[in-house]
């Protein structure tokens, strides 16, 4: 799957969490699988630089002084994924296909 696809599909795995997100660890263990590690961080600063998903780092729960990167999907990523606006950085595979 090209980076593009990936995008999306990590759109949609935010939108399934909304109004949550997930933190970075939480995205890459659930893609791991069928993505490089840096492809996946790469996408997901796409989309957080794009306006689509908001990315703040926060104190980690457990770790005192360790920080960790939470993702939300944001309305602009919900608008692409609904098809009300067009990135062709990012590509929206209907379900089915």
């Amino acid at each position: 799957m090209k980076p593009l696809v990936l995008r999306a599909r990590l759109l949609e795995f935010l939108r399934d969490l909304y109004p949550n997100g997930a933190d970075e660890r939480t995205v890459v263990s659930v893609f791991y699988e069928y993505h490089r590690f840096d492809d996946i961080v790469e996408s997901l600063s796409y989309l957080a630089d794009k306006g689509y998903a908001e990315r703040k780092e926060v104190p980690h729960p457990y770790r005192a002084g360790e920080r960790i990167r939470m993702y939300k999907i944001l309305p602009a990523g919900i608008d692409l994924l609904d098809g009300t606006i067009k990135d062709p950085a990012v590509t929206i595979v209907p379900e089915g296909d």
